[in-house]
């Protein structure tokens, strides 16, 4: 009986010691934690320093390597750790044990968790599945099976913290547009409101407290306007610019003319710009960075600039930043060095509170 009286009376003290205490984690106003809110506000802060750099998949795979940890192709090249990593989600909502760009789902947590250390720049895409027909109505057999699959992500999301509880703030881009998936079939409305059905899944009943949200848009030609047309604008706080391509005649081309339109319209919209883009295999020219991404990031205001992944064996020509020994990493390092350039080692800050 004594001993059953002392676990109740410990039970109690350690209750109320902990009662009121603050974790590490903190939740702000919004429901997100105070992290993910700063993040959020020094999105656009940043445009004025300079456009943050790196790739997707930085840290997770690289020309002849993959898994190694600690180990990214911009940092062999400049010395530097990128100050942006991306990844893509689709493939974790059904259970698979890689995403759609074959890499494991393990791997994004680990490198996704290990680039914290940076503080830095963590984005996410999420190219969702074709859940079936119907799938806006309420209710029927394609809603119900893409709420399930928005959970799962949510729960991925989630699972993104360090051993101290403090998750990983995320700017997520769901449904990433003109890329001929299903929901770019859908009318500018109903694409509205599958992204904000989605994005109530996500706070409401899937607890996501860690990010923040954009639109990505794969169109390079048109107007601004032509361009966000389809976004929601009540529900995302960044937009995108994604621009992957294997044609070294219009690439530069088509990227500075859509760049230089965003980003006039961002500003005037008071919404933070980032580009996503490569140029598959880099052309011939030694001098393309100089040529096709300087412009861009002398003439435009960017939060961010995000590299396509390099994958595989040099041969198969399956990269779009650069590699030590690639022809152009001389010229990269003239990117590097531009003062509109923010990488590891010129970021702070990214995180915190304006005046902290």
């Amino acid at each position: 009986m004594k001993r059953l009286t002392y676990i109740i009376l410990l039970a109690v003290i350690l209750a109320s010691c902990t009662k009121g205490k603050k974790t590490y984690d903190e939740i702000g106003e919004s429901g997100l934690t105070t992290r993910t809110e700063n993040l959020k506000q020094n999105l656009l802060a940043y445009e004025e320093q300079g456009a943050m750099l790196g790739q997707m998949y930085a840290t997770a795979e690289g020309i002849g390597w993959q898994a190694d940890s600690c180990r990214s192709d911009i940092n062999e090249v400049t010395g530097d750790r990128p100050a942006v990593i991306g990844y893509e989600l689709a493939g974790i909502e059904s259970g698979r044990k890689q995403n759609i760009d074959g890499i494991d789902t393990t791997l994004i947590r680990r490198t996704a968790i290990e680039f914290m250390h940076t503080q830095g720049l963590t984005v996410m895409l999420w190219t969702a599945p074709n859940p079936g027909d119907n799938a806006l109505e309420k209710g029927s057999a394609a809603n119900e099976r893409l709420k399930a699959w928005t959970l799962k992500i949510a729960r991925f999301l989630g699972s993104l913290h360090d051993d101290y509880g403090i998750k990983l703030p995320t700017l997520v881009y769901l449904y990433p547009s003109g890329t001929g998936k299903w929901y770019d079939r859908l009318s500018a409305k109903d694409y509205r409101k599958l992204y904000a059905q989605t994005v109530s899944w996500l706070r409401e009943e899937g607890e996501t407290t860690n990010a923040v949200f954009g639109f990505s848009n794969a169109a390079v030609t048109g107007t601004a306007e032509d361009f966000m047309e389809r976004c929601p604008e009540d529900d995302v706080c960044c937009v995108q610019l994604m621009w992957l391509s294997s044609d070294t005649d219009s690439y530069a081309h088509n990227l500075q003319s859509m760049a230089r339109q965003l980003s006039a319209y961002c500003s005037s919209t008071m919404k933070p710009f980032g580009i996503y883009t490569g140029l598959k295999g880099l052309g011939d020219d030694e001098e393309f960075w100089t040529k096709s991404l300087l412009p861009v990031l002398e003439q435009c205001r960017l939060s961010y600039l995000m590299l396509g992944r390099n994958h595989g064996d040099f041969t198969q020509a399956d990269f779009c930043g650069p590699y030590p020994g690639n022809k152009t990493t001389g010229d990269f390092m003239r990117l590097y060095n531009s003062n509109r350039t923010v990488m590891a080692k010129k970021l702070n800050g990214l995180w915190l509170k304006k005046g902290e």
